[in-house]
């Protein structure tokens, strides 16, 4: 039997608590045309065969509507569907078709959801079993969404096509959101995205969205040591842009020596190259993001065109090098490069190495740079550019700002910070964050030049002083020894 809703009162569905519509012949349950089926808060609707949402029609579900089959919303415009909870929890693969706008939605299927129609998901998002699948479609997350369940191998969202896990943030929005993503090629490998952020300007309709691929990056300089696996992030309608992201990956993505992996952004080109990998954890970190792309984790035996070294520490017992065809640069624009006690770095680059504001070399390490003229690159060291340096002062060789809004000294420091305002009249705002971004200090100026604070009780590591002044903004680091 067939069964057409064509108006259900609001009367009899407060007298309901649950609603089974079941349909002996395993036809679809249609909502017609111009028709509105409502669900009352407590109460529970069961669809035991496809739920159809005809073009026109509504489903205005205020408690919670379980579908054991295929969801489909045929309205051409994206379609509320109440401000309930959508559960799909069928024994065999099901499918959401359609541009649905869901409050909540639960997964709870062990062979899997797909998302066949552009879903936004505007409360929470519960992970009770079984991946979620995008394919070429978008899964948003709204400014007040949540994740909640303990993703794993088997409760993920499949971001292997051109679809994106898209997360929006409130306006003022500062911390840490945990994309649960991975992929399904072959043996389903759980790699999910963090992203940190620093106070950054979100606009109505921001996002962040991640997909990726489980197999090498596709270019052909990546040789050596590398990851099968990178992932692609994406934004729009964020300004005063910072942020710090890490990127799980497994051990069977692993090509040649682990250690040797540093977390690289391939895309936009050059590549950048942020800290060496926890091959402990298996986690790769870029700190200090002002811009997305493509990332994946590489250590190349292939000389890229063009090199930048960001947020990279060279500790003590390590000896490495880093090498491009043309230009090599370090630090600058308020990042670093610091070379730890003990710890041996050499560039190489056919035409300019440019060691900027925010190079350190510490007493004990060691930074070795030159120009080839052979066109031979990593492993071989002719006369150094650039020797130890035993005070632990910058090595930096070229100015980045030409006329900087702020001093920040003694840097590195063990206790006291001094911030000096030097470029504007205006107001300052100061805040202070630790490099995984939690805010521990915040000031604002008024007519003052000076702000003075301590890092005594803080671990040795980097900080970030972010300063706001006017149409002006600048942040630099502070290492704390």
């Amino acid at each position: 039997m067939k069964l057409y809703i064509s108006y259900l009162a609001k009367d009899m569905m407060m007298l309901i608590i649950t609603i089974i519509i079941v349909n002996t012949v395993f036809a679809d349950n249609l909502i017609t045309s111009g028709t509105t089926l409502k669900v009352q808060p407590g109460t529970t609707l069961v669809s035991m065969d496809n739920l159809v949402i005809k073009n026109g029609a509504t489903l205005s579900n205020s408690g919670t509507v379980v579908c054991k089959k295929n969801l489909t919303n045929e309205n051409v415009s994206p379609n509320s569907l109440g401000s309930g909870t959508t559960e799909v929890s069928g024994t065999v693969q099901q499918t959401i078709s359609g541009q649905n706008i869901l409050t909540n939605l639960t997964v709870n299927n062990a062979t899997g959801v797909v998302i066949g129609g552009n879903t936004a998901v505007n409360g929470n998002l519960t992970l009770t079993n079984g991946r979620v699948t995008l394919g070429s479609n978008n899964l948003t997350l709204g400014p007040l969404a949540a994740i909640v369940g303990t993703p794993s191998a088997s409760m993920m969202i499949i971001v292997t096509g051109t679809g994106e896990l898209r997360k929006e943030f409130p306006a003022g929005f500062s911390g840490t959101f945990v994309y649960p993503v991975g992929d399904d090629t072959g043996t389903p490998e759980y790699s999910p995205v963090t992203i940190i952020f620093t106070s950054p300007a979100f606009a109505p309709g921001n996002y962040v969205g991640v997909s990726l691929k489980n197999e090498k990056y596709p270019d052909a300089g990546i040789t050596g040591n590398y990851l099968n696996r990178y992932w692609n992030l994406t934004y729009t309608g964020i300004t005063n842009f910072l942020c710090n992201a890490t990127f799980q990956y497994l051990t069977d993505d692993v090509v040649g020596t682990e250690n040797k992996l540093s977390c690289s952004k391939v895309n936009p080109v050059p590549w950048i190259t942020y800290g060496l990998t926890n091959a402990i954890t298996h986690v790769l970190t870029a700190n200090g993001l002002t811009a997305l792309g493509s990332f994946t984790g590489l250590k190349s035996t292939t000389t890229p065109v063009n090199q930048e070294l960001v947020n990279v520490v060279i500790p003590g017992g390590l000896t490495t090098c880093y090498d491009a065809q043309q230009i090599l640069t370090v630090a600058g624009n308020g990042t670093t490069f610091i070379v730890e006690n003990g710890g041996s770095v050499t560039l190489v680059a056919g035409n300019k190495i440019s060691i900027l504001n925010g190079a350190k070399v510490y007493s004990g390490g060691y930074l070795h740079g030159y120009i080839t003229a052979t066109g031979n690159f990593c492993g071989t060291m002719l006369a150094p550019l650039v020797a130890s340096n035993q005070n632990g002062e910058n090595v930096g060789m070229e100015e980045v700002l030409k006329t900087p809004l702020i001093k920040v000294y003694p840097n590195p420091t063990s206790d006291v910070v001094i911030v000096e305002v030097v470029g504007t009249n205006d107001n300052a705002n100061i805040t202070v964050y630790s490099m995984l971004g939690g805010k521990f200090c915040q000031r604002q100026l008024k007519g003052e030049k000076k702000y003075q604070f301590s890092l005594s009780d803080k671990p040795v590591g980097i900080y970030m002083v972010r300063v706001q002044a006017g149409d002006k903004s600048e942040i630099a680091k502070v290492v704390k020894k």
